[in-house]
């Protein structure tokens, strides 16, 4: 299989939701038409502080270490050269193990989006994407930790990339229109990586740096506050990689840490997945 082929399957992971609050973070790289990819996924994340506003503070007693393990099962599927789509389904159990014993799983949001090739050079492309989340599952929204936001977004995306042999380093830029009274919301997302396609057990590693912001919004602890109107913000970086089992089979692992956030949680967390193209 040629570099370029390669890449194209294995670097599709970059847009695997192996971290719910991770969201649609999308690399370059398209399927080619009739070719697609779906990947299930196990993923596990904690903490025990959090940014109340943007104050650093522990959780309370009553909440304890939060954790949050989710199965992931992720699809995308080229129409054409230059047009596909690509959807994802949670599910979502979390829990602390402070004094409330609090715990609820389920459904979380269903995502999807169309991506089209804007533009491509052979080294430099640059793609766009347009989509839609909903809450499927019949999860509280309104509670310190919950399954997701029980809100309706809009979301759109738009991604350079260059790639050259091997290398390829990848901006993402969005926008999330969100509904309730959720603040709307900025993702970033950056990723550098590079394929070793040495053997047939080849290996693709990936660094990304992720940054949301929200337009404007809550603090926990302000007048009237409700938790889906707070002021969430995040900056986390990570690292991921693929193995090559076999031709169109792998396996992938991700770990992120956060760097600083805003009314979110100081959290850490890894994923585990099998890949399979067809």
């Amino acid at each position: 299989m040629k570099i370029r082929s390669q890449m194209v399957f294995v670097c599709l992971l970059a847009a695997l939701p192996a971290l719910p609050a991770l969201g649609a973070n999308l690399n370059g790289f398209m399927p080619k038409a009739g070719e697609g990819t779906v990947a299930l996924s196990y993923s596990t994340e904690s903490y025990d502080h959090f940014w109340r506003g943007t104050t650093r503070v522990a959780n309370p007693p009553f909440l304890g270490e939060v954790t949050t393990e989710s199965v992931s099962l992720w699809m995308r599927y080229g129409f054409t050269d230059r047009f596909a789509v690509v959807g994802s389904l949670d599910y979502v159990d979390a829990s602390g193990d402070g004094s409330s014993g609090f715990t609820d799983s389920g459904i979380s949001d269903l995502e999807a989006l169309g991506l089209y090739r804007l533009w491509d050079n052979g080294a430099s492309s640059l793609t766009g994407g347009l989509g839609i989340r909903v809450p499927v599952g019949n999860y509280e929204g309104d509670a310190p930790v919950s399954l997701g936001d029980d809100s309706t977004d809009g979301l759109a995306r738009l991604v350079y990339q260059y790639h050259r042999g091997g290398f390829y380093v990848s901006q993402q830029v969005g926008y999330d229109v969100r509904g309730s009274d959720v603040p709307d919301g900025y993702p970033l997302h950056t990723e550098i990586g590079y394929s070793f396609p040495a053997s047939s057990y080849s290996t693709t590693v990936n660094l990304f740096y992720t940054r949301y912001f929200a337009a404007d919004g809550t603090d926990i602890g302000d007048a009237g506050f409700t938790f889906p109107s707070n002021r969430e913000e995040y900056e986390r970086v990570g690292a991921k990689a693929y193995f090559r089992l076999a031709r169109g089979l792998g396996v992938s692992a991700r770990y992120y840490t956060a760097l600083d956030g805003r009314n979110s949680g100081d959290s850490s967390g890894f994923s585990l997945g099998v890949v399979a193209g067809f």
